[in-house]
């Protein structure tokens, strides 16, 4: 049996709960997010994939990268990008989904949060979208 896709599964509840938590006003009390942070969230996630991968390539050697896949793990930024750049924005996402739940209750604080959160999301979707057409003939099986 793998351990990686079970360990990825537990993960996601977690994951969704650390979101749903995250829109509390104790936690968002000291916050001071605003538009133009969230833009500059949503535009550095745009842009961070396509220079992480373009620097691990040139660092590893590789002449192929490997696809992602739920049976590896995501810990080799260096060496194996697209796979922890897929688990980042998975994760991402679900934290934004359970912030999501937690969004009736929120205050103004915590709604922009909110749209942090899912910058930050939509931002590495951007992003791995941009290294896909980028690197599509050197990504592997």
């Amino acid at each position: 049996m793998k351990i990686w896709p079970v360990i990825y599964l537990l993960l996601i509840p977690l994951v969704i709960f650390s979101g749903y938590r995250e829109l509390r006003p104790e936690e968002t009390a000291r916050t001071n997010a605003d538009w133009i942070f969230v833009t500059i969230t949503f535009v550095g996630g745009s842009v961070f994939p396509l220079c992480a991968v373009t620097y691990s390539f040139n660092y590893s050697k590789k002449k192929i990268l490997q696809r992602p896949s739920w049976d590896r793990h995501p810990l080799g930024w260096w060496t194996d990008t697209l796979q922890s750049l897929r688990i980042s924005l998975v994760y991402s996402a679900l934290f934004a989904f359970g912030a999501l739940l937690a969004l009736p209750g929120a205050d103004e604080k915590g709604r922009m949060i909110f749209f942090w959160l899912v910058a930050m999301a939509a931002g590495l979707f951007v992003g791995e979208r941009l290294v896909y057409a980028v690197y599509r003939k050197k990504i592997g099986a």
